[in-house]
């Protein structure tokens, strides 16, 4: 762990900064001016946007990069794999555990001219933490450590980071939902390449050389 730290300092350390600075807004702003926040800075361009940005914390993005994944390393999807299994079934367990409201039934009794993005379907229940931040942010910390090229680190942070905002954009998340499915997505991601590495990582080393388009070389 401490050299998939070590080796993606890029990655990390703006997380951390952002990560923390957004933990301070969370606690020091109630959450009804959160979301006016966010609600009232939208335009119908943002709203397109938005709501293409959240497909990348959607399951079946996971799924297709699983497969591109296969197609170039049997090792990468492997990791991909075991890493959606983790993240799902933390995300699930916390949701159900927490059982917390998302806004749009945490703000029912309140009158207040909310805009919402054509064609989304609005949830209530199960809101902390976000299982498409946790997801998105699995997948794109999964691609700095594939990469290798710290020079990619900040384009996979800001596509995360992208994720997780569209989720209270589109009224389905408060930002604390964010900062937790964040969380689980990283460690995930993380426990994943352990776990590959101490049951197939030294037992088949052809996995990481090997892919269904790729040979040995």
């Amino acid at each position: 762990m401490k050299n998939l730290l070590k080796n993606n300092l890029s990655f990390f350390i703006p997380f951390i900064l952002v990560w923390f600075v957004s933990l301070v807004w969370v606690l020091e702003t109630p959450k009804l001016d959160q979301m006016i926040w966010i609600n009232t800075h939208r335009t119908l361009w943002t709203d397109s946007f938005f709501w293409w940005a959240t497909q990348l914390g959607e399951g079946w993005f996971f799924a297709i990069t699983i497969i591109i994944w296969l197609l170039l390393r049997y090792e990468h999807a492997i990791i991909g794999t075991i890493a959606f299994a983790i993240s799902t079934l933390i995300s699930q367990g916390l949701k159900f555990s927490f059982q917390t409201l998302r806004p749009s039934e945490f703000f029912k009794d309140i009158s207040y001219p909310w805009k919402y993005v054509n064609g989304v379907e609005l949830h209530g229940f199960n809101s902390f933490p976000s299982g498409h931040t946790t997801s998105a942010f699995c997948v794109f910390t999964l691609w700095v450590f594939f990469s290798k090229k710290s020079a990619l680190s900040p384009v996979f942070l800001g596509l995360a980071l992208l994720a997780a905002y569209s989720r209270p954009y589109l009224f389905q998340h408060f930002p604390e939902d964010l900062l937790g499915g964040a969380v689980v997505g990283i460690i995930s991601a993380i426990l994943s390449v352990e776990i590959y590495q101490k049951k197939f990582g030294n037992k088949y080393p052809q996995l990481s050389r090997k892919g269904l388009l790729t040979g040995s070389n």
